[in-house]
């Protein structure tokens, strides 16, 4: 009995311990290779701390949107709203200080996610499309008003996104995401519903009322997202030409990534994607590949780590058919 015990747990330490590695490898190996072509840069402890820093800020942005992309949406309008999100915070700021600032990002936030939310429940059309307009609109509104006041920032509000405030920031937001993904209703019926929409309903989960709740619940995780960016660049800028996209589409990645990282919880596998998808972009700037060429080598990488991810445990279980048929 007591040998069944014991290989019960070392196997169940081999197991964790395999999940481990191949949760930390992805990110691990990109490194150790951009370290050995360029070990000038990648070798010093203040390149790591660097990339880990950046990974922060679009971290939290891929959190607000893994409750959406659980359930599949895809909401485009991410980035204009942290935009926009955060010059208001910015103008707040000149008023009422710090607690201007907070207040004026969390309650533009709401309203924007509640609008875009809104929008998509109400015209029920693709949350793409939704997302697209709400981006367009939102961009729009950014570029009109920053004209209204000065962007830059005092050093009181940079404390959001400068060391240590910027890593107690990350970490309350994991931890708070990690227990509303796992451990509330809330989490359980978007699995749920990710995982048959049909079932789900039939269990009296309301699919669009949950659906659009993702949008009011990942906006909070925005508004943080908007504070760490005003505190970290010292200032807030708008685009327009849905260059905004570039503040979604990397979060929207790393998000990519941690749903198909089946080795360690989605929020963990969130973090782990970011920074593997942080580093691979520093490594594309490091060794003097043309910025038009960054996004095709990211998506490239995007689309086989997928690929190998989806389509890998058929391809294995055919090899091993193969070799056992030929034994």
């Amino acid at each position: 009995m007591k040998t069944e015990v014991a290989y019960m747990k070392m196997n169940n330490f081999v197991n964790m311990s395999k999940r481990v590695l191949f949760t930390i490898g992805l990110p691990l190996i990109i490194y150790l290779a951009l370290g050995i072509l360029r070990p000038d840069i990648y070798f010093k402890w203040s390149t790591f701390v660097m990339l880990f820093t950046q990974s922060i800020s679009y971290a939290v942005v891929g959190w607000s949107m893994v409750f959406g992309m659980s359930v599949g949406l895809f909401d485009f309008s991410v980035g204009s709203r942290v935009i926009l999100a955060g010059l208001v915070g910015i103008h707040m700021a000149l008023y009422f200080g710090v607690v201007g600032f907070i207040l004026g990002i969390i309650v533009s936030s709401l309203v924007m996610a509640a609008f875009t939310g809104g929008a998509y429940a109400f015209f029920k059309i693709p949350s793409i499309i939704t997302g697209f307009a709400a981006l367009l609109i939102f961009e729009s509104m950014a570029t009109i008003y920053q004209k209204q006041f000065s962007v830059i920032v005092d050093d009181n509000i940079k404390v959001f996104g400068t060391s240590p405030g910027i890593y107690m920031i990350g970490l309350l937001s994991f931890i708070s995401v990690y227990l509303i993904f796992n451990n509330t209703k809330f989490g359980y019926q978007i699995k749920a519903i990710g995982g048959n929409e049909n079932i789900a309903r039939s269990m009296g989960i309301n699919g669009m009322k949950l659906k659009v709740m993702t949008y009011i619940v990942g906006c909070a995780f925005l508004a943080i997202a908007a504070m760490i960016k005003v505190g970290y660049t010292g200032t807030m800028l708008g685009v327009t030409s849905m260059q905004s996209m570039n503040q979604c589409f990397t979060p929207m990645m790393g998000v990519m990534i941690g749903l198909y990282l089946t080795s360690c919880n989605p929020i963990i596998g969130v973090f782990i994607g970011q920074f593997a998808i942080t580093v691979v972009s520093s490594g594309l700037v490091a060794l003097g590949i043309e910025s038009r060429l960054q996004n095709v080598v990211v998506g490239v990488f995007l689309l086989l780590f997928i690929g190998l991810k989806t389509n890998g445990e058929k391809l294995f279980s055919k090899d091993k058919m193969h070799k056992k048929a030929i034994e």
